[in-house]
């Protein structure tokens, strides 16, 4: 009879194990990381091969939660599209970029990460030419083709493809000014040998993730993980690994 019961509680414990281990990893969530390897290091490593910080975030939140996080490559006009669409799930966003700092009926966002900043940036010899927005005005100015731009309106965009011909074009002096995040900015200039200089701040924000509503549900899970990596220092090794100077939100 003992033989008995200790069969029957190693099948349970067994049949359990297998249970668990299906339910574990059952909600999926896939996000774009850019087919061009852009906003570094945000988004794509300095170091090729490597994972950039935002795939670093969704590695340590799937640790403390039972989501599985998908990366996906789109080009950058396509990825906006794919998340309205609905064929991925969410991105991260700093809602200031937005014409209407809104996130809209189609979305809900996380708890902040961290403090992003956008300056306006131009060499270090012409930051005196520009104090203030005004002084932007009908100016053209480098930008990122598919990037957001809430003032844009009053502005010349000259878009390319990527920060690094960006920075170059800057180098060149084919325009005074480019926007850009401002540790995008450094690694750039750092590679280019560049010697920029932050002229008027253009947008600061917190960075977080804009989650398509039907996925609402996992939200409580999402944030308790993001307040465990924040908590237990995951987030700041994570921010130090790639050199950056970024202010996290306790």
């Amino acid at each position: 009879m003992l033989r008995v019961i200790c069969r029957l509680v190693a099948l349970i414990y067994i049949l359990t194990s297998f249970s668990s281990a299906a339910e574990k990893g059952q909600h999926k969530l896939s996000f774009d990381i850019d087919s061009v390897g852009g906003w570094v290091p945000i988004l794509t490593a300095a170091q090729p091969g490597t994972p950039g910080i935002m795939t670093e975030i969704t590695e340590a939140i799937q640790r403390h939660s039972d989501i599985e996080f998908i990366p996906v490559k789109l080009p950058q006009k396509r990825a906006e599209i794919a998340l309205k669409e609905g064929s991925v799930d969410f991105d991260f966003i700093c809602l200031e970029w937005l014409k209407t700092p809104e996130v809209g009926p189609e979305y809900v966002i996380s708890e902040p990460f961290f403090e992003l900043k956008e300056s306006f940036i131009t060499l270090k010899k012409n930051v005196h030419l520009f104090p203030t927005r005004e002084s932007l005005y009908n100016k053209h100015v480098g930008t990122i083709a598919g990037y957001f731009y809430f003032d844009d309106h009053t502005f010349i965009r000259t878009d390319f493809l990527d920060e690094n011909h960006l920075v170059l074009g800057l180098k060149h002096e084919r325009f005074e000014v480019i926007i850009l995040e401002q540790e995008t900015a450094k690694h750039w200039a750092k590679v280019n040998d560049v010697d920029i200089g932050f002229a008027v701040l253009h947008s600061k924000g917190n960075f977080l993730m804009r989650i398509r509503k039907k996925h609402q549900g996992l939200l409580p899970l999402i944030n308790q993980a993001i307040k465990q990596i924040k908590a237990s220092g995951e987030l700041q090794a994570i921010l130090d690994k790639h050199n950056t100077e970024i202010n996290i939100f306790n």
